[in-house]
């Protein structure tokens, strides 16, 4: 299927409100792709199963199964749910959480391989308010597509479990979000909460390789990156459309030890200080995930 015909049948899945016709389409959905391989889950696309459905308005909802790892109550709705699902924070993120609200157009319970995923359906580019009815939705400007936000389990580390590549257990703040949910990936954006791969420094000078120091500014971040400033700086958000990457420093904390967010795009290297956790995601995750 080309993007046309994809969008066509997705407009139409949830407009009739068919869970059929959207487990399939989640099976097609290039972020559950690259989630998969990314943490090397176990199973395939083909194999995931939708285990539960809420919709704007409520018809059609399937009920969620009784052991997903979010405990959502029986014969809750798609505003009850959201509720319930983030209530961990929602006193630390209320900006965040009021564009899910306002975004979302249903909730997927998926099973891959018995891993339990979350599937978050919403409307990108779009034109205009959100859309207050299912039914609208093939009526809507074909410049809007309807984009997957996928969301793993919560994380497993406890509060003492050093983390690899942190090297310290998760900060208080890190924790409570992926509580909620580990990683959260759409098609061009992807948060990690508890599974780090790279710092700053060395993906620095991995792009460097090679290169001398000597023929750079002492400015330059290859410089700063030989330097060692940049090796406590932990990746833990990208986002491919805004060519960001979004970064742990951990030698810049807060007065109770949380590390703020640095950021390194093509307009360079934020500098110090870095913004505190939760304000970044209350001001930066609304416009990385759905342009607000």
């Amino acid at each position: 299927m080309n993007m046309e015909e994809t969008e066509d049948l997705w407009r139409a899945a949830l407009a009739n409100r068919d869970p059929h016709a959207i487990e399939r389409l989640l099976r097609c959905s290039a972020a559950l792709a690259k989630l998969l391989r990314r943490d090397e889950q176990p199973g395939s696309i083909e194999a995931a199963e939708l285990r539960g459905l809420l919709l704007l308005g409520g018809d059609g909802d399937v009920p969620f199964a009784a052991d997903s790892p979010w405990d959502v109550p029986v014969g809750a709705g798609l505003t009850e749910a959201m509720a319930h699902l983030w209530a961990p924070v929602a006193g630390s993120c209320p900006r965040f959480l009021a564009a899910l609200r306002a975004e979302v157009l249903g909730l997927a319970l998926v099973a891959v391989k018995g891993e339990y995923l979350l599937a978050y359906l919403y409307l990108a580019d779009r034109s205009g308010d959100p859309p207050r009815d299912l039914a609208d939705l093939p009526l809507r400007s074909r410049y809007e597509s309807l984009e997957v936000l996928w969301g793993t389990a919560p994380t497993r580390f406890g509060p003492t479990d050093v983390v690899p590549t942190l090297d310290e257990p998760l900060p208080t703040a890190v924790r409570d979000l992926a509580a909620v949910h580990a990683s959260l990936t759409s098609f061009d954006f992807d948060l990690r909460l508890d599974r780090f791969t790279t710092t700053l420094g060395a993906s620095t000078l991995a792009n460097y390789e090679d290169e001398d120091p000597d023929d750079y500014d002492e400015t330059d971040d290859f410089v700063r990156a030989v330097n060692g400033e940049f090796d406590r700086w932990i990746r833990f958000c990208t986002c491919d459309s805004a060519a960001e990457a979004y970064f742990l420093d951990m030698a810049d904390r807060d007065a109770d030890g949380t590390p703020r967010v640095a950021l390194s795009g093509l307009n360079g290297t934020s500098e110090r200080p870095g913004d505190p956790f939760w304000d970044w995601v209350d001001e930066a995750l609304p416009s990385l995930i759905f342009c607000l």
